[in-house]
């Protein structure tokens, strides 16, 4: 039997969308466009409409002696000929335009391919400065051995005819239950259509005098959902502000607002691809900039998760459209599909063992598994590039009995490499989610590799805190309770003094700081006081919240050591039932925390629902002018927030 063909065709198409506002705008001062109303620019520090912001006076943007992209080469680089453009007309960029204003620019494929199949001419979009951008989006026909791409169920040379090799008779595989209405009906009786969309689709053909012998997978891949423009979902739809890929950008909630250290799940892929398969979210972290006298919140990139990739031979759904192995037809003696949690979750101080060997080689293919190179690694958790170190430990070895005994300093890592490390043992200091990369080298050339995001996760209340000068300078988190505490110092505050203050909780079963599981837990408590000992986080636990408590987080800069004046830059985590909500200080950075006794006002959790959920509403100390809240060489009254 012939080999089998896969191939993942991505496909980019971009549109600019414009919006409009008043005639003359609203008139504000400004120092960009985002001090601005939607639908106004940002033209000689007024807020102007987009429509009348470049009047053709050569205010907006003009340069001087006429070097607005002429072939003079005088602007910003994105009219001269150096390709990026792709016109092959330069003059056609040449300004002036009203920002926002787009148009198409001149094919470069031959005349009879334009808007025949993919092809299609790009379109330049008018920029702020009121000169022409860069062209985007075009298509142009594209050949291999000067005939069409026989692989893709894609007219590529767009000449009408789909798959139209000289050399290579091709059809797609499908079997009999197929319906009528998923049958290309413009071409081969033969051929289904399984969803060229966009990015993330993909089509399978194998040679057709190999139908007959090929194997019987009948999954029919599920056909990516993605938005047909390249949009700015903020400036479209606030419902799609929704942690999603909508157009399939590679981009997440772009344009959309959100409140400083807000944190929130995130998807790169389409929707419906979403949590399926190996795919998994990653993390967004509101991005605060100042503008002027007041902030504004973007979200930033969407990082840690697992997005849709070429399907491989090993027991998983890669491309995450609900078919494990599409086509591959394979019997691979790895199994990335496997769930890492099967023996438990994953918990902070509490050490786990992954067997590697339920991974590898599972059915004996090569009965090889003690002799080839293991592999294990791990992602930074959330405080380790403040910190400058990490949190997690790890050890590696060919059987679970030579694992035993716990975890010493010299375990701090991230990285198991040797021959026969079937077995993983892990454990974390910090919640948060993980990345863990498995490579197993067979020696000969032969590789496999599988990836799994891991959730690290504590019920209740979790507050953790790093900062960067943690060799120097003694920072401590303090919180309260609205209704008990009376002052950050005093005995009603949870804090390196009193660890586990009287708030009427009960205790509750769980692992120590030390990995060791306690029947009796006090909440709250102070797991880690961190007196300037070196990259070492600093958290306070509540496993057993009631709805509506009320709490308050700050942050102290001790005093009294010989540190007093150096700058440091702490941050805090909030994690409600496991799940990462917040975290603050990271962007922008704490100001002005540097001096003995400086206090800074962190934010109010409030807890939603029982124990055992994962909902809290967090309100941060943060004013809109200076930045975070720090009350310079005096711990604030607690009741004075």
């Amino acid at each position: 039997m012939k080999k089998l063909f896969f191939i993942l065709i991505c496909f980019a198409a971009a549109f600019i969308m414009s919006c409009g506002g008043s005639e003359g705008g609203s008139g504000k001062a400004c120092e960009s466009s985002l001090d601005c109303n939607p639908g106004e620019v940002c033209s000689n520090g007024t807020c102007r409409s987009k429509n009348s912001a470049n009047d053709g006076s050569g205010e907006d943007g003009e340069l001087p002696d006429g070097g607005n992209g002429h072939g003079s080469g005088g602007n910003d680089g994105e009219t001269t000929d150096d390709g990026d453009d792709q016109t092959g007309n330069n003059d056609e960029l040449a300004g002036n335009c009203k920002p926002g204003e787009t148009k198409e620019c001149a094919y470069q494929g031959p005349e009879e391919t334009k808007d025949v199949g993919p092809c299609k001419a790009g379109v330049s979009t008018c920029k702020d400065d009121g000169n022409w951008g860069r062209c985007e989006g075009a298509v142009e026909p594209v050949l291999e051995n000067n005939e069409e791409l026989c692989t893709n169920g894609i007219d590529d040379d767009c000449d009408g005819t789909v798959d139209n090799g000289i050399n290579n008779a091709c059809s797609y595989w499908h079997d009999d239950e197929v319906s009528d209405a998923d049958a290309d009906t413009t071409s081969d009786p033969g051929i289904i259509d399984v969803g060229y969309t966009g990015d993330y689709s993909d089509a399978y053909q194998i040679p057709s005098d190999a139908l007959e012998t090929v194997c019987t997978d009948t999954c029919i891949p599920e056909k990516a959902e993605c938005l047909s423009n390249n949009i700015v979902e903020g400036e479209v739809d606030s419902a799609l502000c929704n942690g999603l890929d909508d157009d399939c950008d590679g981009e997440v909630d772009e344009g959309c607002s959100c409140s400083p250290g807000q944190t929130q799940a995130c998807f790169l892929g389409p929707k419906n691809y979403r949590n399926k398969g190996t795919c998994h979210d990653g993390t967004q972290t509101c991005k605060v900039t100042m503008r002027g006298t007041r902030s504004v919140g973007r979200w930033g990139e969407c990082v840690g998760g697992i997005s849709p990739t070429q399907d491989v031979c090993d027991n998983a759904d890669n491309n995450c459209n609900g078919c494990d192995d599409d086509k591959l037809c394979c019997a691979p003696p790895i199994d990335c599909a496997y769930d890492l949690t099967e023996d438990g979750d994953f918990l902070p101080f509490t050490p786990k063992i992954i067997n590697g060997k339920k991974i590898y080689d599972t059915g004996h293919k090569f009965n090889d598994a003690d002799t080839v190179t293991w592999t294990w690694t791990l992602t930074k958790g959330p405080c380790d590039e403040v910190l400058g170190n990490v949190n997690s430990f790890v050890k590696g070895a060919k059987t679970q009995e030579e694992l035993s005994g716990d975890f010493t300093d010299s375990d701090k890592g991230i990285v198991v490499n040797g021959v026969g490390l079937s077995q993983f043992k892990v454990k974390f200091r910090l919640s948060g989610n993980y990345k863990i990369h498995l490579k197993v080298d067979r020696g000969n050339g032969e590789i496999y590799e599988c990836e799994w995001v891991i959730k690290v996760v504590s019920a209740g209340l979790r507050i953790e805190l790093c900062w960067d000068t943690n060799t120097k300078v003694d920072a401590d988190l303090h919180m309260g309770k609205n209704g008990k505490t009376t002052d950050w110092a005093s005995s009603s505050a949870c804090y390196f003094s009193t660890k586990n203050p009287d708030w009427g909780y009960p205790t509750t079963p769980n692992y120590d700081k030390d990995g060791n599981w306690k029947e009796s837990m006090n909440n709250p408590r102070l797991d880690i006081d961190n007196v300037a000992r070196g990259p070492i986080p600093e958290n306070i636990n509540i496993d057993n919240p009631n709805p509506d408590d009320v709490f308050r987080v700050g942050v102290r800069y001790y005093p009294g050591t010989s540190t007093n004046n150096t700058v440091t830059r702490p941050v805090i985590n909030v994690y409600c039932g496991g799940t990462l909500k917040a975290t603050y200080g990271v962007d922008p950075q704490v100001n002005n925390f540097s001096t003995n006794n400086d206090f800074w006002k962190v934010v109010e959790v409030k807890w939603v629902g029982d124990s055992s959920s994962d909902a809290c509403e967090l309100t941060p100390k943060w004013n809109d002018s200076t930045g975070y809240v720090v009350n310079q060489d005096a711990v604030p009254g607690y009741s004075s927030w």
